[in-house]
């Protein structure tokens, strides 16, 4: 143990000798491994909130389709699926995105029939819910804080939209609601289903979509292969196709950064190149001299690699700390716009850490392993050298 701590010591004094070089190493090393885990971090977090909040969507989602494009389905339809072996429940939903010409933002409209709002529109994860008891009426909305904000109005107040014929429509804002899923929840907008319809010119016997919800999970294929061989036109969506098209969302995004990082992995590259390539003359002296004192060629590799540990590890740790306050701590900022999608109102509330340990690991092995292996060839060969020799050049 004394022996190591001396080593580790003389390590550590070596490292200051050349601290300016040193330390420009160590912040490059921080620097890829900030935003390789910082994409991970980011991604990794917002699909994690994601599946948080796909566990209050219905088992299936069916919807009309004609030409490529959704249109309105019948509530005919929902009928017919309540009798199919498994069905607990069939509900058509009224919602839509309204784009806002004051402030650039799409909102998401959704019409809750009396009853019903609790449990379809606001889940049990919510942090905080103000409304009254009496039921929503006419002429009435609960809106998320992204809403309000963005319209800087309070509850009490109203908010105005255009309708489907473009005649100005108000509604008072009865509350406002917050979720722990908030990228869900920050720009949602609830109001009846009968302002809803009337604001996107749904008839009354049609729905935007059917919410299916089947009990037991197993069930789901079979009960999505009878919809569509009952309704010509159909579009089965189950919970599961949305989990891995938000998977392949978010691993796209992270992709399209990877790659538009290559250039930090390029200097990595350089720099472990340098140091294939070859040892300064100062080193090669340094090690002649512990040569010379009678250190032996594995003490001189051991040491090299002790070096390099240190510098790859603090460079690590360093990059990693400053990856989860960037994106956990200041819900990252040089992240989020391509992480976020298109619209323009982005919840402010700190993402949920999620950290995956064996990405973290694999990380580790892929830039500090290689770090301190590419040292030993030139070490080995500076080590082996008469130290007479080597003074004397």
């Amino acid at each position: 143990m004394r022996s190591f701590l001396y080593s580790f010591d003389f390590s550590i004094r070596s490292l200051l000798r050349r601290k300016t070089k040193n330390l420009s190493i160590t912040l490059l090393f921080a620097l890829i491994v900030f935003i390789f885990s910082g994409i991970d971090f980011m991604s990794n977090s917002l699909y994690e909130s994601t599946l948080r909040a796909l566990e209050f969507q219905p088992s299936i989602i069916v919807q009309k389709v004609k030409a490529g494009r959704q249109v309105p389905i019948s509530l005919d339809g929902a009928d017919k699926i309540s009798n199919i072996f498994g069905v607990a429940e069939v509900r058509g939903r009224v919602w839509g995105y309204y784009f806002d010409p004051y402030t650039g933002a799409n909102y998401t409209i959704m019409g809750a029939p009396e009853g019903l709002l609790e449990r379809d529109i606001l889940p049990t994860s919510l942090d905080r819910f103000h409304k009254e008891t009496q039921p929503l009426r006419h002429g009435e909305a609960f809106a998320g804080i992204g809403v309000l904000e963005a319209r800087g109005l309070i509850v009490g107040e109203e908010l105005y939209f255009n309708d489907c014929e473009d005649k100005p429509v108000a509604f008072k804002v009865r509350g406002a609601f917050s979720s722990t899923v908030s990228l869900w929840t920050y720009d949602m907008i609830v109001v009846t289903e009968a302002d809803a319809r009337s604001l996107f010119g749904v008839d009354r016997r049609k729905a935007w979509d059917l919410a299916v919800y089947v009990p037991n999970e197993f069930e789901v294929p079979r009960v999505g292969e009878k919809i569509i061989s009952m309704i010509p036109g159909a579009r089965v969506i189950a919970t599961d196709q949305l989990k891995r098209t938000y998977g392949s969302s978010f691993g796209f995004r992270s992709g399209v950064l990877l790659a538009s990082s290559m250039t930090c992995l390029l200097a990595f590259l350089i720099l472990a190149y340098d140091r294939v390539a070859g040892l300064s003359q100062e080193e090669q002296k340094e090690i002649a001299i512990l040569k010379a004192v009678g250190w032996q060629t594995r003490d001189v590799i051991r040491l090299n690699m002790q070096q390099s540990l240190i510098l790859s590890l603090s460079g690590f740790l360093l990059g990693i700390v400053l990856s989860y306050y960037h994106v956990f701590a200041t819900n990252a900022p040089l992240l989020r716009m391509v992480f976020s999608g298109w619209s323009v109102l982005y919840p402010p509330y700190p993402l949920p850490p999620f950290v995956d340990p064996s990405k973290i690991f694999g990380l580790m092995f892929l830039t500090v392993v290689p770090f301190i292996a590419v040292g030993i060839v030139p070490v080995w060969k500076a080590s082996i050298k008469d130290p007479e020799e080597v003074f004397r050049s």
